[in-house]
């Protein structure tokens, strides 16, 4: 077990509950992805024991794989359906978010179950247009009208406004529909932005959802690699794959069991960090497949010690920008074959 993930439970908890006690409304809970890296079922039962009822995932396969473990819950599928996907989403009871007149038309044999709508209010990406009328879904359980900010992580971009009103005026033809409004950052906004409900994603998992301000969320993932070998390097010394780190003067190296193939990006080459003990130590060479060395010069640390390459002394926003990505990608990507383990 070279690389593993601990995911702290207790830290999600918190972070649901600060958008539960946060939204006007009911508060659900993105689980996509896998719960964002984390688990899926293991997130999922998290919130479903603090009261959460409404779940969102990415895909049939993804909604029918959570069914299992929540047998009362709202499940809703932000991809839609196919003719292909209807009859099993209707058979668990999941429900389509639908997002063009092909997937209504997909599921037509169900329309006396419930089915979930999306708006484009302005991402342009999945969605009806602003301008569907409400006859189109005539004869359809429609059980909730959505959107999708674009950029609520910016609080005062103007497309926010814009959004809300062309979604204020799509609701109005549909009275007595449920909404759904407010991501992560839009779930912090002001109430008008919430929603009938909620559906915080990010900033459940410990992301920050906010591009310039300080992040609201407690950590919950802590990445950890286990030292493999420590080596002695001396002046003049290359490391790693093309040579393109040389120590100036004799360095203690720590190569440690972690590598893209785990989700540690490789954009990290000489330039990301660890911690060891407190004491935040650089990359150096290149990140491989599956190891990476560090300078731990002047740390206590031997093979088989575990060292952090995000977490709660380095957050995992710091480590995205520095691998130029952002914290979803980063969580997303960390690999099955790293273990993950729950604590709390």
């Amino acid at each position: 077990m070279p690389a593993r993930l601990r995911v702290n439970r207790d830290a999600l908890a918190a972070n649901y509950l600060r958008y539960r006690t946060a939204v006007a409304g009911a508060c659900g809970a993105v689980v996509k992805a896998d719960g964002y890296g984390l688990g899926a079922e293991e997130t999922a039962a998290v919130f479903e024991r603090l009261g959460c009822r409404h779940f969102f995932v990415a895909t049939a396969a993804e909604g029918l794989a959570l069914r299992k473990v929540l047998q009362n819950s709202v499940i809703y599928v932000l991809d839609g359906v196919v003719p292909e996907t209807a009859r099993p989403l209707a058979g668990a009871g999941l429900v389509p978010v639908v997002n063009h007149e092909r997937q209504l038309a997909a599921w037509a044999p169900f329309r006396d179950r419930d089915v979930a709508v999306h708006v484009d209010t302005g991402m342009n990406r999945l969605g009806f247009p602003v301008g569907v009328p409400a006859s189109v879904f005539e004869g359809f359980q429609v059980s909730l009208l959505m959107t999708h900010l674009a950029c609520a992580d910016d609080p005062a971009h103007p497309l926010n406004e814009i959004q809300l009103r062309r979604f204020a005026e799509v609701a109005e033809r549909f009275p007595g529909i449920a909404t759904s409004i407010g991501n992560s950052a839009g779930s912090l906004l002001a109430e008008r932005y919430h929603g009938d409900l909620a559906r915080p994603g990010i900033g459940l998992y410990g992301g920050n959802p906010w591009l310039n301000e300080p992040n609201p969320a407690r950590p919950v993932a802590t990445l950890e690699a286990a030292v493999v070998q420590t080596r002695e390097v001396a002046a003049g010394e290359s490391v790693g794959y093309g040579a393109t780190w040389s120590s100036r003067k004799a360095r203690r190296l720590a190569v440690l069991g972690i590598g893209y193939a785990d989700g540690l990006p490789r954009s990290l080459s000489n330039c990301g960090e660890a911690v060891v003990a407190g004491k935040r130590c650089p990359f150096v060479g290149r990140v491989s497949m599956d190891l990476t060395a560090i300078d731990v010069t002047g740390a206590q640390v031997e093979a088989g010690d575990w060292v952090e390459l995000f977490g709660a002394e380095l957050p995992v926003d710091e480590v995205a920008r520095k691998a130029e990505t952002i914290a979803y990608e980063l969580l997303t990507g960390i690999s099955p074959r790293v273990q993950r383990v729950y604590e709390g």
